[in-house]
């Protein structure tokens, strides 16, 4: 008999565990969807990449004509005001009249072209100044300052310039091979014709000790 309640009890131990363990859990919080997470990678979506407008200033402000402007070509003033926006007179005398151009900085110039017998030469000037008649506008002079330049840069610009100007370039490159990039003390270079010429001139700065002056004269 006590064999018998033993093997009852053990089977109604049995039953109520197996009842817990399958009875729905009725008191659990609800499930909120918007929690549930997924196996799905997430995703960001981007926009594709579109090019920005930007707004450059450029340095060289001054310009205003379309086309690069050929220096040798204008023998009038007017010419020279229609070409260059920011042209200013600085005064005169009686029968001449001086103009300016003068950028803020001697890094980078405006562009122009000089041409003489059908050779050409791209030039940047970061400075240009004008002698012109009073009553007519013709122009007397013209002078027209390069950016500073290291001497292989004056090399390769005043091989150009004694090319188109028919000279011989052998005397100008004795003095670039003498100077190099020290200035100080060194003498200067000037050639040119009648009508046309160059020179070289100290920044007096050791990275790039040198500019190029170019002169039109009576064109």
């Amino acid at each position: 008999m006590k064999k018998f309640f033993l093997i009852l009890t053990v089977a109604i131990i049995v039953f109520l565990v197996w009842f817990k363990l399958t009875k729905p859990n009725t008191g659990s919080s609800p499930i909120n969807v918007e929690n549930i997470e997924t196996n799905q990678p997430i995703v960001h979506q981007q926009q594709a990449s579109q090019p920005i407008p930007i707004l450059v200033t450029s340095p060289q402000t001054n310009i205003l004509t379309q086309e690069i402007f050929n220096a040798t070509g204008a023998t009038n003033l007017e010419q020279w005001k229609a070409a260059i926006k920011g042209l200013k007179q600085l005064g005169g005398f009686k029968f001449t009249q001086e103009w300016i151009m003068e950028q803020s900085n001697r890094r980078t110039g405006l562009p122009f072209t000089l041409n003489q017998d059908g050779r050409t030469v791209a030039y940047d000037a970061t400075f240009v100044s004008i002698t012109a008649k009073n009553e007519t506008g013709n122009l007397i002079e013209v002078q027209m300052q390069t950016p500073n330049m290291n001497i292989d840069e004056t090399r390769d610009l005043g091989l150009q310039l004694c090319n188109m100007l028919g000279v011989d370039s052998k005397d100008f490159l004795v003095w670039c091979d003498k100077v190099g990039n020290h200035w100080l003390d060194a003498p200067l270079y000037a050639t040119g014709n009648k009508s046309y010429g160059f020179q070289t001139l100290r920044t007096f700065n050791d990275e790039k000790p040198w500019f190029i002056n170019f002169i039109i004269q009576n064109p």
